[in-house]
């Protein structure tokens, strides 16, 4: 699971685009907060993640609407969108925010380990119901399941798709040896989806991780 969740996963630009992103996230920020003249950056500059994507990293405060200033925070801005840290409004926001690796290199290896998990996870679950579900063979689920990595990873080299493929077929078989599982797919399918796509992101992102 490692090896192939890791098959899933730069340039620099010039200054004056990265200045323009600085710009940009300023003013989408400020434009957000209650008092938006009141609004203060400091340690505002760009920084590359794990992935290679850019982000806007900084600190913010502004007046809220008694008047007071709430204090610094943290925030990551990317193509228009920001997250501050602390104010998520939903998960998506926190992991965009630890992604960014504005939060630091540990919250974001952690946070790239679990999305990486989270694809790998998915398309594994996706060729075990290939099979149990829609009666396809193993050799199919695992081409099934190739095609989707080449989605999210185009540039996955052809000397590991052989490799991949057989420890694909590998891990379905094993999966259809336990007969309780394969009984619980067909008869609580989202209960033990949720079930085995909890434990394996817990476990995948942990190795992934190094933890």
């Amino acid at each position: 699971m490692k090896s192939f969740v890791l098959a899933l996963c730069i340039f620099s630009l010039p200054f004056s685009v990265l200045a323009n992103d600085i710009e940009s996230a300023k003013s989408i920020i400020s434009d957000a907060m209650k008092d938006p003249g009141s609004t203060q950056f400091k340690s505002v500059r760009t920084v590359k993640n794990l992935l290679g994507d850019s982000y806007v990293c900084g600190e913010v405060n502004s007046k809220n609407s008694y008047g007071g200033y709430v204090g610094f925070k943290p925030f990551a801005y990317k193509s228009g969108k920001f997250v501050i840290d602390g104010s998520y409004a939903a998960p998506d926001e926190l992991e965009f925010f630890s992604i960014s690796s504005c939060g630091g290199k540990e919250l974001e290896k952690m946070a790239t380990a679990r999305k990486q998990a989270k694809n790998g996870c998915k398309i594994s679950w996706e060729k075990i119901t290939d099979v149990v579900l829609f009666g396809n063979s193993p050799e199919k689920a695992a081409d099934n399941a190739i095609i989707k990595i080449k989605n999210i990873n185009p540039n996955i080299p052809n000397s590991q798709i052989a490799a991949i493929r057989t420890s694909f077929i590998d891990s379905v078989a094993k999966s259809l040896s336990d007969k309780d599982f394969v009984q619980s797919v067909k008869a609580e399918t989202k209960v033990t989806e949720r079930a085995f796509m909890s434990s394996c992101i817990d476990n995948t992102s942990k190795a992934l991780s190094g933890l």
